[in-house]
This record gives structure tokens, C-alpha cells and sequence, in this order.
């Protein structure tokens, strides 16, 4: 597995952030700042760094992508995006956590703490453990944390983890803590179509 390119990519905050690894070895990374357009420019990035490195998308042998939680459009974006090419191109997607991204290679013990938003936390070591909390909260507890890296970081501890994952893998699926912040607006109620 070592000399199988792999393309990983994350819009789970507010940024977007993509890079492409042969094995072990990093061959580009690019993050951009942006809260919005994910969308839009995510599919033009990896091209982009497809191009530089003289490869195409037959090329690569697996997708690595973060899962969240963080921004519940940016991770849907990502996901969406991983899943599609994959099935496209007949290659396995595999879905990394950011708790995972964040934990690898630390203590079994140790607790991820990945920013939210208004003074919150997502805490835990994995999406099935973690909670929702708030600073005081995370202050008060006796623990070892280990707080979200850099993106680029980030992709590479993705990169590394989609590597060593098996064939044995399920598509990636948004992680959610808590529920999307969005409401309708009850001025503009959807009419229904008759």
C-alpha cells in the first residue's frame, strides 16, 4: 500500500483543505481560508493538485475525507464529494472522524477537543463517545486533551489513517453531535405546489 496515491480532503470548518500523498510522502497540500463556496471549489482544487503532481484521477487508489463534526454543510459537502468520486472512479472512500484525525498516534486515554462555535466544545475520543460541551464544563474535567490540530495536519493524519484501514470499509457518513442550527423562516413558509 505504501506507493498508492491518495487524495484526502476536508470542508468541515472554515476552510477547505485538500492534499495528495503517494504512501507516506506528501506531494501537496493546499488550505484556503473561505466560510463559504466549499461547493464550488473543491472539485477545481483537487484538480489543480492533480495537475501539478502530472497525475489524473486514474491515478489514485483511494479518497480519504473528514468527517466532522464541524460545519454541518461543509461536512456534507466533503462527504457528498468523496462518495461520488469514488463510486465514479470505482475506488474505496474511506471517512475519517476529526477525533480520529486529531487522536492518532496519541495515548488511548487521551480526549480530542475540536471548537464548535459560541464558547462550545465537541469532546471525546470518537463520534460514538463525545459530547457537546461547554468551556467551564471541559475545565472542570481531569484529563489529558489533545486539541484539533492545523489543517494540514489534520490531512495528513487523514491521509495516514485511510491508508492503513482495510477493504473492509463502510462509505463515509456525515458525524453529527448535535443538530444543524438552521431553522426556517417562518416569514417565507415553503407554499405548497398544487
Amino acid at each position: 500500500m505504501s506507493s498508492k496515491n491518495i487524495i484526502v480532503f476536508d470542508t468541515s470548518d472554515k476552510h477547505i483543505a485538500a492534499a495528495l500523498y503517494r504512501g507516506r510522502e506528501n506531494i501537496k497540500t493546499t488550505v484556503e481560508s473561505m466560510s463559504k463556496g466549499q461547493a464550488e471549489r473543491l472539485i477545481p482544487l483537487l484538480n489543480e493538485i492533480l495537475d501539478e503532481a502530472f497525475l489524473s484521477w486514474e491515478d489514485i487508489h483511494r479518497i480519504g475525507v473528514c468527517t466532522g463534526p464541524g460545519n454541518f454543510t461543509g461536512i456534507r459537502i466533503s462527504v457528498s464529494a468523496a462518495r461520488g468520486l469514488a463510486f465514479g472512479l470505482n475506488i474505496p472512500a474511506i471517512g475519517i472522524s476529526s477525533f480520529e484525525a486529531t487522536l492518532y498516534g496519541s495515548s488511548e486515554n487521551d480526549l480530542a477537543i475540536l471548537p464548535a462555535n459560541k464558547g462550545f466544545y465537541y469532546v471525546g475520543s470518537n463520534p460514538k463517545n463525545a459530547t457537546f460541551a461547554s468551556e467551564d464544563f471541559v475545565g472542570s474535567m481531569n484529563k489529558t486533551f489533545i486539541y484539533k490540530s492545523e489543517p494540514e495536519t489534520l490531512l495528513k493524519n487523514i491521509a495516514l489513517l485511510t491508508q492503513e484501514k482495510n477493504q473492509n470499509f463502510r462509505p463515509p457518513t456525515p458525524c453529527y453531535i448535535k443538530p444543524a442550527d438552521a431553522s426556517p423562516n417562518a416569514k417565507n413558509e415553503p407554499q405548497l405546489l398544487k
